[in-house]
């Protein structure tokens, strides 16, 4: 008859130290597994947004053109629809390739949601920078699309060419006093986690140098409603 044996105190305590080893080893490639997921699904959404910024930077801000829209009240004036403003910008943009029915002009507002996301607003029919959101035809929704997510705050910068050829950073852009587009737009985009971005662009229609003739003589003749022939 074949007399049970039990584990002793000490197979015991060895047991248990080498499966708690184990137990180690496995929670803690474990965590650093799931810290590499983490961090790589963080930094690949982020080069995603990046990417949608890019697009928008290369393909809409990089083309902005001058267009004008004459006063219903008073039809020998006109306003450049144009928009710059510290955390919005409202453009008009020339599209390189569009398809059979659609326009050859974009307009774009670009700013941040209620949600925190940084979106593009895009219309193929003209839109008024100074016509609230309320007061929007409903019946010509903007396209929308999210650029980037949980930003805590965006930042627009203006380059206005002074006449002695130096280059100012505005925060506001006056088109009142200022009838055309700026040289360049900066764009930067701090997000929710601390880390920040910057895009910076060249206008293709910056005032100064997309008009025929004079400078002077061409802000006065917009600055008194006389239409200007651009490039």
């Amino acid at each position: 008859m074949n007399k049970k044996r039990y584990f002793t105190l000490i197979e015991l305590i060895t047991a248990i130290t080498v499966a708690g080893f184990i137990a180690l080893i496995v929670g803690t490639a474990s965590a650093t597994f799931y810290n590499s997921w983490r961090i790589s699904v963080q930094q690949t959404n982020k080069l995603r947004q990046y990417q949608k910024i890019d697009v928008v930077m290369d393909s809409c801000v990089r083309n902005m053109v001058p267009f004008n829209w004459t006063d219903e009240d008073n039809d020998t004036a006109s306003d450049l629809l144009f928009d710059g403003e510290t955390d919005r910008i409202f453009f008009t943009a020339l599209r390189r390739n569009y398809s059979q029915g659609a326009g050859a002009l974009l307009f774009i507002r670009i700013r941040i949601d209620e949600e925190d996301n940084l979106i593009a607003e895009y219309s193929e029919y003209p839109r008024f920078p100074w016509v609230t959101e309320g007061e929007e035809d409903p019946d010509m929704p903007y396209t929308r699309e999210v650029l980037a997510e949980q930003v805590e705050s965006v930042t627009f910068l203006y380059a206005e060419k002074r006449s002695d050829l130096s280059v100012e950073w505005l925060e506001e852009w006056d088109r009142e006093e200022d009838p055309y587009l700026p040289l360049a737009v900066r764009m930067t985009i701090r997000w929710q986690d601390g880390t920040e971005e910057s895009w910076l662009r060249r206008t293709a229609g910056s005032g100064s140098n997309s008009v025929y003739g004079d400078r002077e003589e061409v802000m006065g003749n917009a600055q008194n409603g006389t239409q200007t022939q651009t490039r």
